[in-house]
């Protein structure tokens, strides 16, 4: 079933007969599947289990989502201490957006990637790609590596978690940063 032309629910719904079936047929539906965004206030994004609620506040309320894309080049002591990069990471270039479906598009792919994931990760980490949003005076910082599986949040200069991701949207990413004038870097 496709509810809202966004979302697809695709658990199969065993209900038992009766006038009550159709009532619990569309509690079950509802159960099932995640709500479709509202189109309006904070964004509404299925990350399953991963990603601690205080981190999603900021990222679905923030109206505004900073594209960032470095270098995967491994931090130096000098690289952390520059304010000119992203936790060590060289900043390619930046972009900003406060379109809706742009940020709405990214989250929901991010977020499917985390459910996604079935343990797999690597031990490298070689981002290419960060998203950073502020909020009522917080801020929440991804730094994501596809070829990893995984993206790091940071809050202020402490890597607070890690979300292991599928490289699912690592095209989607790409054209979507590209479209923002943004060079991602060659590899990986």
């Amino acid at each position: 079933m496709v509810f809202s032309g966004r979302v697809e629910c695709e658990r199969p719904l065993r209900v038992g007969g009766g006038v009550g079936r159709w009532v619990l047929a569309a509690l079950a539906v509802v159960g099932a599947c995640s709500a479709p965004d509202p189109g309006e206030g904070p964004l509404l994004v299925d990350f399953g289990d991963e990603l601690a609620d205080t981190h999603r506040e900021v990222l679905f309320n923030a109206t505004e989502l900073e594209l960032v894309a470095v270098d995967p080049a491994w931090p130096t002591p000098e690289s952390v201490a520059d304010p000119a990069t992203l936790h060590g990471y060289t900043v390619r270039g930046r972009a900003a957006t406060s379109e809706r479906e742009v940020r709405l598009e990214l989250l929901e792919a991010l977020g499917a990637a985390a459910r996604e994931n079935d343990g797999m990760v690597a031990a490298c980490f070689n981002p290419r790609h960060a998203l950073i949003a502020h909020h009522d005076g917080r801020t929440a910082e991804l730094i994501i590596c596809f070829e990893c599986l995984t993206f790091q949040v940071w809050d202020g200069a402490e890597r607070v978690e890690t979300v292991d991701i599928s490289d699912t949207p690592r095209g989607l990413f790409d054209r979507i940063f590209e479209e923002h004038g943004l060079s991602i870097a060659p590899g990986g």
